[in-house]
């Protein structure tokens, strides 16, 4: 099997996986219990919490746990807007975002607010100078993803960081395709909430994070007992907890050596690719080496793909997130502007795990696919 389909999801990394059984066979008790051994599982509960903001940086910061980036998007946007909702209703984000972050932002326009999309170039990012002009005394959050989960793209969240210092206006991050993947850290890129989400970088499903600062105020999304700062009520899943911990140390540990060797291969597809007739990369050269979006004029994109699993190889159509319910990916149409290449894409994503001999078996399966088909 040839799997080049790591930004809908990675597999499940062993030593994750035994961290997870270990703590859910010695640390079950209820970590809100007062009793010695739910104060055990407290314990490893808030390790797991320190660790994670540690790995990022994250001084000043700390870490929700939640049950995946859509809940920590949803939380991060919705908890702002109703704490801020006296002093404002206007939220900036860009054409390109996941639909955890844009369909949230369209139920509050429902609600009343503005949302000012901004668009993306033909980099498919977008700039601090847009941000800057957008912004305004209504502002109350910025919300734009890190990488694109289509194109790769990689939107300037630390310049964007450093011009909205001076601002009230909070800035919040999908980080999802970025952090495990690219340098990032919260001292160098101070933005006020991150998302982030374990299965992306070979951790477990149903495991993410929300990071804010330590005194940020938001509206808790589920109510209850009080748990996590009174930000996400019920029973704390400390095996998933330090599991995620886990998972986000192995994916930064020699994190340059991994992204340089990911760049290598991202190369090899690029310069093949290219020489393929009909064949047009979406994906911007400065953008993240993990993800590679390309069109292929006249074929649909799923022929393509059933082709590829017929040989054991797996990439995928348009985000995993919205494949079921649209043929059109609005993220390439965003950045091209052309809808038959946004009919067209098919993404290739690689992890630090993709080999060299992978890559280019799939580059001869892909080619004579291609060719049998037109």
């Amino acid at each position: 099997m040839i799997y080049l389909d790591n930004a809908a999801t990675t597999p499940l990394e062993p030593a994750v996986l035994e961290t997870f059984t270990k703590v859910y066979e010695s640390f079950w008790a209820n970590p809100h219990s007062l009793h010695k051994i739910g104060e055990k599982a407290e314990q490893l509960l808030e390790q797991a919490r320190s660790q994670v903001t540690d790995l990022l940086g994250g001084s000043g910061y700390q870490a929700i746990f939640t049950s995946g980036a859509t809940e920590s998007n949803n939380l991060a946007i919705k908890g702002i807007a109703e704490i801020h909702k006296a002093r404002g209703n206007h939220f900036i984000t860009t054409n390109s975002e996941h639909p955890s972050v844009d369909q949230v932002l369209t139920y509050l326009e429902s609600q009343g607010a503005t949302v000012t999309r901004l668009p993306v170039g033909t980099d498919g990012t977008v700039t601090e100078e847009q941000v800057e002009r957008a912004l305004t005394e209504k502002t109350v959050l910025v919300s734009i993803m890190m990488v694109n989960n289509e194109s790769g793209a990689i939107n300037p969240i630390k310049e964007i960081a450093a011009m909205m210092k001076n601002h009230r206006a909070l800035f919040h991050v999908d980080a999802v395709q970025g952090v495990g993947k690219i340098p990032f850290s919260l001292k160098e890129s101070p933005v006020d909430l991150l998302s982030l989400s374990a299965h992306k970088f070979f951790g477990l499903k149903g495991s993410g994070v929300l990071i804010l600062r330590e005194r940020q105020r938001l509206a808790p999304q589920m109510i209850g007992g009080g748990q996590e700062f009174d930000l996400r009520s019920g029973t704390a899943d400390v095996p998933r907890a330090a599991s995620f911990a886990k998972a986000l140390r192995l994916a930064t540990e020699n994190l340059p050596a991994k992204l340089a060797e990911v760049t290598r291969l991202n190369a090899i597809l690029r310069e093949s690719i290219t020489t393929i007739d009909g064949v047009q990369i979406n994906s911007p050269e400065r953008g993240s080496p993990y993800i590679l979006n390309c069109s292929v004029n006249g074929i649909r994109p799923e022929t393509v793909l059933h082709g590829l699993v017929n040989e054991d190889i797996y990439i995928s159509t348009v985000s995993a997130c919205s494949s079921k319910k649209s043929e059109l990916s609005p993220i390439i149409l965003a950045l091209t502007g052309n809808e038959e290449r946004a009919k067209h894409s098919i993404r290739i994503s690689l992890s630090h795990k993709t080999t060299e001999l992978e890559i280019r078996r799939f580059l001869e399966i892909f080619r004579s696919t291609i060719l049998t088909l037109r």
